[in-house]
């Protein structure tokens, strides 16, 4: 759950990171925050990518999906497949066991703050490739799977929905 309601404040004008420390955000809950986060980049950048320049793209993930605040205002439906990629996401990192920090929480991919955080908090076998698997691997095959059916199949969403600029 977590790792949804920070999806949804990384798009919104709160800051993920101010809410994160005021609550003291720590452990698998900061965790399940920042995967929230970064598949919600890393879904609104590969919905948006045949619409926006690669400098646009990128800025999703190094920078912060917050870029796409006025779309998801505008054509609301952008929040669906956000909400199920952070669900997905969410949960997948309470399950392999990804820890944060309050700051960490908020944060999501950029600077690589979430995953190097989370290689630093977590513990336990295989901390690189859990890391690997929450912050990289899991989000985009979701993000890919999330963009190919509301844009490819079931045609509810349009690259241009999520074009920045406007």
């Amino acid at each position: 759950m977590l790792g949804i309601i920070f999806a949804v404040l990384i798009v919104s004008p709160l800051s993920s990171v101010g809410i994160a420390m005021a609550i003291a955000l720590t452990g698998i809950g900061s965790g399940a925050a920042n995967a929230g986060i970064v598949v919600a980049s890393f879904t609104l950048a590969w919905i948006g990518a045949s619409a926006n320049p690669l400098g646009g793209t990128l800025a999703h993930f190094l920078g912060s999906p917050k870029i796409q605040m006025a779309n998801m205002l505008r054509r609301p439906l952008l929040f669906v497949p956000v909400i199920i990629g952070a669900g997905i996401c969410g949960g997948a990192a309470s399950l392999l066991q990804m820890n944060g920090t309050p700051f960490s929480a908020g944060f999501g991919f950029a600077g690589l703050i979430g995953p190097l955080t989370a290689l630093q908090q977590s513990h336990g076998v295989l901390v690189w490739l859990r890391v690997l698997l929450t912050f990289v691997v899991i989000p985009v095959l979701a993000a890919g799977g999330l963009k190919w059916l509301f844009v490819n199949q079931l045609g509810l969403i349009k690259p241009q929905d999520a074009q920045l600029g406007e």
